[in-house]
């Protein structure tokens, strides 16, 4: 990556940071530390090499101190009773060598905050770049052959294990002293909120020389472009004082200084001409509108630069991350803050979040999944197939009010409110028609009086409503919700919704695919690398983690599958650890289909006859979880051995013959889409013994829920 220099880098470098020795440890510790981090998905090679560049800064000690108090303590769950897989939290390799090696954890520090600001892989590709530039620069010490592979993997190790940090209070912390500039702090995707591959290159070289030659060295940034990390990494983390210059709220110091180390010099043309609030992200963010970063000596003249440039391949992508908690609150703000400013306690957001909640609750009346039908294929919805009443979702409300809660920290809802809207929605085309709240009714109308712009009206407030609404009932399908307050999710770039509800009229069903709830809050979690909207990232995926969270089908474990709800998901902290190698992954799926030498056998059925006392034919002599590990995932395959027994009438079986043993093989996405296909019979209308006598049963009997004879003979249900 060709960025302009002035004088040579290397050579300012030498002045300062002697380079550093390897390990001066035995043959034994280096391999048994290469295995530990590779076991964790971490690069020994790589943590060296990022070492060398970001353990050259010192951090500020009561940060320091903080980050240390966070990840020192970690706790390990089974995914499951008896599994071989737990979700551990806390430190792994990584930040256990960091731990008790202050050159390891200063880069863990700022690798850890550069993850929670950027998206992994576009951050991975500049740091590949910028060290082959280091490297052909003659800076000493520097890479020659950086790994791609290896750097992502380490960037995602030090996300998963330092998680738990609040990054997101410092943002709020910078964000704060910009009152009068919020609408850009807050606009989607904001060119204030990460780094451009010229400010990355600038930072990993002149703050630690600022700070390690404090009255000789300082640094120039020539408009806020990346002015909430520049902030954050400069003062918060490296102790530097910094200065954002004739900002719309004046001068904005961070830090005790009489001359700023860091001058930031907010451009206001930068605010007008080049950004473009809610705008694509190459329409506000053009090349030339990323500044270039000056190294200036004592006496203020230059001794490096570092200047944007239109040969560099490697866009650093943003990631804003928020916590579950008051997520909706946050984006409401943001959506009404966009054009103006509201106060705080404006009763628009109240009246927003009631409403997203009638929207949620009147969506669960009309979602459904598609069952399968005898010939094992599933409906076809679009044959208007006259579904059962069990195929339709009917969320209970204390599910929806819990999700909704937790999204709208910091927001009163009214329940007599929401019923009130509902009972405006039921029934109803939503259209121009459609009433809506004062407030929002009020909002729109002086949006439209802006000069110059388009007012969004009625039809774009109802597609954010229905955004609220699918992750209102998106996480009212996680069991225990409040248990992932912290969960880490990204501020939404507005496509973030079940498929079939930005279009839904109010009236029409909503058909639901198996993976539906699962992928949206994947997506929320982090960036789809897939290319596909609703695509999760490899068939048969049933496990996903991202920073430190891992998201799962509530089918897997030894359940009966009776008692599943195949529509609610589980979310806990941990990165997936195999207990007997130790070894980490991000994901979790569905090993191969093996088809056993038996065919496509099922459970052996007894012919029809009027009564029979129910027994086991079919038994499941041991069932045996074997986990694979993959590049980038584990695999599971789940064996079942079998014993049949063979009845030659309903109550009778020769002793002496053996039973037919076989295997069969599945796993839990497999297991979760048969789930989803699956119509459960109406409860029993039989209550406590009335008008039914119970039936005491032999140790080795059984009984059916919804027993039903097939081939047509009957229609009623058979029940034991």
């Amino acid at each position: 990556m060709p960025f302009p220099v002035q004088f040579s880098l290397s050579l300012e470098l030498a002045k300062v940071f002697p380079i550093r020795e390897a390990l001066q440890s035995g043959v034994e510790q280096v391999v048994s530390l290469v295995r530990a981090l590779k076991r964790t998905g971490s690069d020994f090679l790589v943590e060296k090499d990022l070492g060398e560049i970001f353990g050259r800064g010192k951090i500020k000690p009561s940060l320091e101190k903080a980050f240390r108090d966070v990840v020192k303590s970690g706790l390990s769950q089974p995914l499951h009773v008896d599994s071989s897989i737990s979700l551990d939290t806390g430190p792994g390799a990584t930040v256990l060598r960091a731990l008790t090696d202050r050159f390891y954890m200063s880069s863990v520090i700022q690798l850890s905050f550069l993850t929670w600001m950027h998206e992994e892989t576009t951050l991975a590709s500049a740091l590949v770049e910028i060290m082959l530039w280091r490297h052909r620069s003659n800076v000493p010490g520097a890479t020659p052959d950086p790994d791609y592979d290896g750097t992502l993997k380490t960037l995602q190790a030090c996300s998963s294990q330092t998680s738990q940090y609040r990054w997101d209070d410092l943002v709020r912390l910078v964000e704060e002293r910009f009152p009068k500039s919020s609408p850009i702090f807050r606009a989607e995707r904001s060119p204030l909120r990460y780094l451009t591959s010229n400010l990355l290159l600038g930072a990993m070289d002149y703050f630690y020389m600022a700070q390690s030659l404090p009255e000789d060295r300082f640094i120039l940034v020539e408009n806020q472009t990346g002015l909430i990390p520049i902030v954050i990494w400069a003062h918060h983390i490296l102790g530097l004082t910094v200065l954002v210059r004739n900002s719309p709220d004046g001068d904005v110091a961070f830090g005790w200084f009489g001359t700023p180390q860091v001058i930031i010099q907010w451009s206001s043309t930068f605010q007008v001409d080049r950004m473009e609030i809610g705008g694509d992200i190459d329409s506000y963010l053009p090349w030339e509108s990323s500044p270039t970063v000056l190294l200036l000596d004592a006496n203020m003249q230059l001794v490096l630069k570092s200047e944007p440039n239109d040969d560099a391949g490697a866009k650093i992508e943003g990631q804003e991350c928020h916590r579950l908690k008051g997520y909706g609150t946050t984006f409401l703000r943001r959506l009404f803050n966009a054009k103006t400013l509201l106060a705080d306690d404006d009763p628009i957001y109240v009246d927003t979040a009631n409403l997203a909640v009638s929207f949620a609750v009147a969506l669960t009346r009309v979602m459904r999944r598609a069952p399968i039908t005898e010939y094992d294929h599933r409906v076809r919805l679009e044959d208007n197939y006259d579904l059962p009443q069990q195929c339709y979702m009917n969320c209970e409300p204390w599910r929806l009010f819990d999700s909704s809660n937790l999204l709208f920290w910091d927001i009163k809802l009214d329940k007599m409110k929401i019923m009130e809207y509902l009972e405006n929605l039921s029934g109803k085309r939503i259209d121009d028609n459609m009433p809506i709240p004062t407030s929002v009714r009020n909002h729109l109308r002086s949006l439209s009086r802006i000069p110059g712009n388009a007012s969004e009206g009625k039809v774009a407030f109802f597609e954010h409503l229905k955004e609220l609404a699918s992750w209102i009932v998106s996480f009212a399908q996680v069991v225990d919700v409040g248990s992932c307050a912290d969960l880490p999710l990204r501020i939404a770039p507005g496509w973030m919704h079940c498929k079939g509800v930005l279009s839904w009229d109010g009236l029409a069903p909503i058909d639901l695919e198996a993976d539906v709830w699962f992928n949206l809050i994947m997506k929320m979690m982090r960036k789809d690398t897939t290319g596909g909207e609703s695509h999760v990232e490899s068939e048969g995926v049933f496990l996903t983690c991202h920073q430190g969270w891992s998201l799962f089908y509530s089918s897997v474990g030894d359940h009966d599958p009776g008692e599943i709800e195949c529509e609610s998901l589980c979310i806990k902290p941990g990165v997936p650890t195999n207990t007997q190698t130790l070894e980490r992954k991000h994901r979790i799926a569905d090993a191969p289909p093996i088809w056993s030498n038996q065919g496509d056998r099922r459970p052996k059925k007894f012919p029809r006859e009027d009564s029979y006392l129910p027994r086991s034919v079919t038994i499941v002599h041991e069932r045996k979880e074997h986990y694979s590990s993959r590049v980038d995932e584990f695999r599971l395959s789940i064996r079942f051995n079998i014993e049949e027994l063979e009845y030659h009438t309903r109550n009778y079986r020769d002793p002496a013959e053996q039973p037919a043993r076989y295997s069969m093989y599945a796993s839990y996405a497999q297991f979760h889409e048969a789930l989803w296909g699956v119509v459960k019979t109406m409860p029993c209308p039989h209550r406590g013994g009335e008008d039914c006598e119970p039936l005491p049963l032999d140790l080795d009997a059984l009984t059916a829920r919804g027993l039903t004879w097939g081939n047509g003979d009957g229609d009623a249900d058979q029940r034991i």
